[in-house]
C-alpha cells in the first residue's frame, strides 16, 4: 500500500522511525545510505574547457584556418605582410573568445547569486530534541517541525496538522494554498494526497509535524529536476546562422581561390605564384572583424536587456528571442501579481463597496464619498470580523500568512475601523471539510463569534442579516437569493468569494450575515498592453497553468488574451499528439490543470509545428518545458533553483512586460546583425578585386595585406560594432517574427553588399589608384614604381576610397528600410563616435609617420583627394534610392 493511505503509526513503522525522531547514530547511517538531501547539481563547470570551447565555434575555426593559410603564404613568399595578417587574425579570435567566455562567466555567477537566496536550514526532532539542522542533512525517517513561513526541504507524510495550508504553486502552478491534514488519503494519487507535503513548497499558515519519506533526487522536486536535465536542447537560430554564414563565406573563399588558381595557371603563371595568389585571395575573403562584431553586438544587447530586467545566460539566446513566434506563459506571478487583493465588498443590505490598490503594500482607496455614516458602521463590523478572523501580518514591506487573509488585512488598512476593546479568546480552525473558520472574541464582557468561509457554508448557518441601523433581522428567502446571486456574479468573474458573519455566544449557529468580500490575484496592470504588443508583432500567447479553468479563463479575458478553446490536463491526457498538433496550428488554446510532463509535450508539439517557442515559468513543474523550449524564461524572484538552471533567460522582476522588451531587443539584434554583415561584406570587394586586377593586368599592387587588415580590424570594426547598437526601428514590433527559414546572409545582403555598395567602393578605390598614378605621370604597364613613394601614395588612395565609402555606407545602413534622414542623425551616438574615429584614422594614415610606416601609407595633397569625392556620395544616394524604391514597391503590394 502507498504510504499516504496508511495511518500515522503505520507510516512511522514502515519508515523505521518514531514520533520523537531518529537517533543521531541512525540519522548518520541513513545519511551514508541515501546521501545529502540535495538535487544533484550540474557537474561543476570546467572553466578551462569552457574557455577553449570558444575556439571551436564555426566562425572561429574559419578564422583559424585563414590564419594558417596566411602563415603558409608568408613561408613561401615572405615580406608581403602575410605573417602580420596571420597574427592579427589570431588576435581577433583571441579577443572574441575571451569576451564570449567572460560574458558566459558573468551570467553564470549572476545565476549562482540567485540560487544562494534559497533557504538552507530546517527544524527537526532527533533523539527527542528539537534542533535546527542544515537541510542537506535531512534523511528519510526524520521528523520535520513545520510552521508558518517554513520552506519544506523533503517529501514527507503528515503525522500531525493544525490548520496547515501549503503554497504548492512551485510544484503545480496553483495560486491558492492547499489544505493539508494528517488523516490518511487512500483514494488520491501521491501528488494530490492531502496528507503529503513536498520539497520545494512552503507553509502558508498553521503548523504540523511530518515524517520524511523521500530526499534529494527521490523527491517529486528531484524527479522533475532529473527529467529537466534529460531533455535535449535544440541548436539556437543564432548558432544555425553563424554556421550558415561560415559555410557560405568558406565556400565563396575557396571557390574563388580555386578559380583564380586555375586562371593563374592558364595565364602562364608558375605553380608557386598562382598558389600564393589563391591563398591570399582566400584570406582576403574572410571578414576578420565580423565575428568580434557579432559577439560584441550580442553582448551589448544582453547588457541592455539586463537594464530592462532580463538576465541572459548565454549570448545566443538574445537573437533567439527575436525569432519567437509563440510565448507559453504561466499565469500566477507572471501575468498576475501573485498577491491576492480585495476588490469588492458586498454588504448584506445590498450596498457594493469598490476598493482600489493592488497587492499587499500598495495604497488604495474605497468609495468613501458614496458611503453613509450608517453604511460605514456596518462596513466597519465586516472589516473587524475579517481582521480578527485572520492570522496574517503585514509589517513595513513584509507580508506573512495566508494570501487570502493577507488580502483581508490589506483591505482593512484602506477602510477606517477600530479593534479597541476586542480580545481574541478562542478559535475553531479552518478545515477542508468545514470550509470555514471562526474566532471567539470578547468585547465589553460579551462573547462574540466571528466567522468567515465559503458563501454557501456560511449562509446555511445564518438565520439573520445585518441591515440598516446595524440591526440583525431575520434572513428572508429573497435575501438568501440576493446573496447567492451576488456570490455567483463575483465567481463568474474569477473572484474568490468569502462570506462573513457574527453571532452572540460561542456556537456556530444562528449567525448574522455581514456580507461578502470578492478577492482576486489581479493581473499585472502592464500585462494587457504587453500582450497587445505581442499580437501586433505576430506573436501568439498560450497560457499554460495548473489553476482552475474558470479562474484562468477569467484572467485571460481581463488581460485581452485570445482564447479559442480551454483544455484541461485530463482532456489533453487522452488527446492524440497528432490531433493536438492540428489544433495548435489554428487555435489559441488556454491549458488549465496542467502537469509538468504535459507542458513538455506542448512545447515539443509546437516546435514540431515549426514554431520558435519561448516558455516562461517559476515552478519546478515548468523546468523540463523550459529546457525543451527554444528560449526558456525563469522568474528571478519566484523561480526555483531548478527552473533557473533550466532557463536561458531569467526575469529579474518576474514581469511579462520584460519578456516583450527582451523580444524587441532580440529582433533589433537580428536586423542589426544583418546591417553590419552587409557593411563588412561591402568592404570585401575593394579588398579582393585589387588583388585580381594586379594579378591579371600590368599594374602595381593597389592594396597591401596590412592595409586590408587596417580596413577589417580598424576602420570597419568600430563602426560595425556601432551599427550593432542601433536602437529599435519604429516598426520593429509591427513586423511578423523572423521566419525560421530566413537567413541573415540572404540574397538581399549579397545584393546590397557585393553587387551594389561593393561595386561603388571598388570603383572608388581603383579610380583613386589609377587616377592618382596617371595624374603623376604613370603609364600602363610600368611596374618599376613598386615600393616607391608614388606607389605608396596610390595605395593610400585605394585604402581611402574604401574607408570613405564605408563611412557613408554605415550612415545609410542604419536602416534596411527607412531613409537615413528619418532614423535621426543623433539617435545612435556610438555610430557618430565610430565615424569620428574613422575620420581621425584617415588623418593618421595621411600624417603620422609611425602609422604610415606600419600600414605602408603616405601623405597625399588635399587637392588630389577630389578623385574620391563623388563615390561616397554616389554610394549613399544609390542605397537611399534603392530603399525608397523598396518602400514604394511594398506600399503598392500592401494596397494590392
Amino acid at each position: 500500500m502507498k504510504l499516504h493511505s496508511l495511518p500515522a503509526p503505520e507510516v512511522l513503522k514502515r519508515l523505521d522511525t518514531q514520533a520523537d525522531g531518529l537517533s543521531e547514530t541512525t540519522a548518520h547511517r541513513r545519511f551514508e545510505e541515501f546521501g545529502p538531501n540535495k538535487i544533484a547539481n550540474r557537474p561543476r563547470k570546467n572553466w578551462l574547457q569552457a574557455y577553449f570551447r570558444q575556439y571551436l565555434q564555426f566562425f572561429a575555426l574559419l578564422l583559424e584556418v585563414a590564419s594558417v593559410l596566411a602563415f603558409i603564404a608568408n613561408f613561401y613568399e615572405p615580406g608581403q605582410g602575410n605573417d602580420v595578417l596571420a597574427w592579427a587574425i589570431l588576435g581577433a579570435v583571441f579577443v572574441n573568445a575571451s569576451f564570449s567566455f567572460w560574458q558566459e562567466f558573468k551570467a553564470d555567477r549572476a545565476m549562482e547569486a540567485l540560487l544562494r537566496l534559497m533557504p538552507a536550514f530546517n527544524r527537526v526532532i532527533r533523539g527527542g530534541r528539537q534542533q535546527k539542522i542544515d537541510a542537506s542533512l535531512i534523511v528519510p525517517g526524520d521528523i520535520l517541525l513545520l510552521e508558518e513561513g517554513d520552506a519544506i526541504p523533503a517529501d514527507a507524510i503528515l503525522i500531525e496538522a493544525h490548520d496547515l495550508r501549503i503554497n504548492m504553486s512551485t510544484l503545480n502552478g496553483e495560486s491558492m494554498p492547499a489544505n493539508r491534514v494528517s488523516e490518511p488519503d487512500p483514494c488520491a494519487r501521491e501528488l494530490e494526497a492531502r496528507n503529503i507535503v513536498f520539497a520545494g513548497t512552503s507553509v502558508v499558515s498553521g503548523n504540523g509535524r511530518a515524517v520524511v519519506f523521500a530526499t534529494g533526487a527521490a523527491t517529486e522536486f528531484g524527479k522533475i529536476a532529473t527529467l529537466t536535465r534529460d531533455v535535449k536542447k535544440n541548436i539556437s537560430p543564432m548558432q544555425r546562422e553563424i554556421i550558415d554564414i561560415t559555410r557560405i563565406l568558406t565556400s565563396i573563399a575557396f571557390a574563388m581561390g580555386i578559380l583564380f588558381l586555375i586562371l593563374g595557371l592558364l595565364s602562364g603563371k608558375g605553380w608557386l605564384t598562382a598558389a600564393i595568389f589563391a591563398l591570399s585571395l582566400i584570406v582576403a575573403n574572410v571578414p576578420e572583424g565580423l565575428l568580434p562584431t557579432i559577439t560584441l553586438s550580442l553582448s551589448m544587447a544582453s547588457q541592455r536587456m539586463a537594464k530592462r530586467n532580463a538576465l541572459v545566460k548565454n549570448l545566443d539566446s538574445v537573437e533567439t528571442l527575436g525569432s519567437a513566434t509563440v510565448i507559453c506563459t504561466d499565469k500566477t506571478g507572471t501575468l498576475t501579481r501573485n498577491e491576492m487583493t480585495v476588490r469588492h465588498i458586498w454588504l448584506s443590505s445590498g450596498e457594493l463597496i469598490n476598493l482600489s490598490g493592488e497587492g499587499y503594500f500598495q495604497a488604495g482607496t474605497w468609495d468613501s464619498q458614496a458611503v453613509t455614516a450608517d453604511t460605514l458602521v456596518r462596513l466597519e463590523d465586516l472589516i473587524r470580523a475579517a481582521v480578527l478572523n485572520s492570522h496574517a501580518r503585514i509589517e513595513a514591506q513584509t507580508a506573512l500568512g495566508d494570501p487570502t487573509e493577507l488580502a483581508l488585512v490589506a483591505a482593512s488598512k484602506k477602510i477606517p475601523h477600530s479593534l479597541a476593546g476586542f480580545t481574541r479568546v478562542g478559535e475553531i480552525p479552518f478545515t477542508s471539510e468545514r470550509r470555514m473558520m471562526s474566532t471567539e472574541v470578547e468585547f465589553q464582557d460579551k462573547k462574540i463569534l466571528l466567522s468567515k468561509g465559503a458563501p454557501e457554508v456560511i449562509l446555511n448557518l445564518c438565520s439573520h442579516q445585518m441591515v440598516e441601523g446595524g440591526q440583525c433581522l431575520p434572513l428572508e428567502p429573497a435575501d438568501r437569493e440576493n446573496m447567492i446571486q451576488a456570490a455567483e456574479r463575483f465567481e463568474s468573474q474569477a473572484f474568490r468569494v468569502l462570506a462573513l458573519a457574527k453571532a452572540e455566544g460561542t456556537e456556530e449557529k444562528n449567525l448574522c450575515l455581514l456580507g461578502l468580500v470578492a478577492i482576486m490575484d489581479l493581473p499585472r496592470p502592464e500585462v494587457a498592453g504587453a500582450i497587445q504588443n505581442c499580437y501586433t508583432a505576430g506573436i501568439r500567447i498560450l497560457m499554460i497553468t495548473g489553476d482552475h479553468p474558470r479562474t484562468a479563463e477569467a484572467v485571460a479575458r481581463k488581460i485581452g488574451l485570445r482564447v479559442d478553446r480551454v483544455m484541461t490536463g485530463s482532456e489533453l491526457r487522452v488527446l492524440p499528439e497528432e490531433e493536438l498538433a492540428r489544433i495548435l496550428k489554428s487555435q489559441d488554446i488556454l491549458f488549465a490543470r496542467m502537469e509538468s510532463s504535459q507542458k513538455l509535450l506542448i512545447a515539443s508539439v509546437l516546435q514540431n509545428n515549426g514554431e520558435i517557442v519561448a516558455m516562461t515559468g517559476d515552478g519546478v513543474n515548468d523546468a523540463p518545458a523550459l529546457r525543451k523550449a527554444d528560449i526558456g524564461i525563469a522568474m528571478g524572484k519566484a523561480g526555483t533553483d531548478v527552473t533557473k538552471e533550466a532557463a536561458d533567460m531569467i526575469l529579474l522582476d518576474d514581469n511579462f512586460r520584460s519578456i516583450v522588451a527582451a523580444i524587441e531587443e532580440g529582433r533589433t539584434v537580428y536586423f542589426n546583425i544583418k546591417k553590419f554583415v552587409t557593411y563588412h561584406l561591402t568592404s570585401n570587394i575593394p579588398e579582393i578585386l585589387p588583388y585580381v586586377f594586379s594579378f591579371f593586368f600590368k599594374i602595381p599592387l593597389p592594396l597591401s595585406v596590412i592595409q586590408i587588415l587596417s580596413i577589417d580590424l580598424a576602420s570597419d570594426l568600430i563602426p560595425g560594432i556601432a551599427l550593432g547598437s542601433e536602437p529599435p526601428e519604429a516598426n520593429i514590433m509591427k513586423r511578423p517574427p523572423v521566419n525560421r527559414h530566413e537567413k541573415i546572409l540572404d540574397w538581399e545582403v549579397f545584393k546590397r553588399g557585393y553587387l551594389m555598395n561593393g561595386m561603388v567602393e571598388i570603383s572608388a578605390s581603383m579610380f583613386g589608384f589609377i587616377g592618382f598614378l596617371m595624374l603623376h605621370g604613370w603609364v600602363y604597364g610600368d611596374l618599376s614604381i613598386n615600393n616607391s613613394i608614388l606607389h605608396k601614395q596610390a595605395m593610400t588612395m585605394t585604402l581611402l576610397g574604401a574607408v570613405t565609402c564605408q563611412i557613408f555606407n554605415a550612415l545609410s545602413l542604419r536602416s534596411y528600410e527607412f531613409s537615413a534622414w528619418s532614423v535621426g542623425f543623433f539617435s545612435n551616438p556610438y555610430l557618430l563616435g565610430a565615424l569620428s574615429f574613422d575620420l581621425v584614422w584617415i588623418w593618421m594614415l595621411l600624417n603620422l609617420k609611425p602609422i604610415q610606416f606600419v600600414f605602408n601609407t603616405a601623405y597625399i595633397p588635399w587637392q588630389d583627394l577630389w578623385l574620391l569625392l563623388p563615390f561616397p556620395i554616389l554610394l549613399f544616394a544609390l542605397h537611399e534610392s534603392y530603399k525608397a524604391w523598396l518602400r514604394k514597391k511594398n506600399r503598392i503590394l500592401q494596397r494590392g
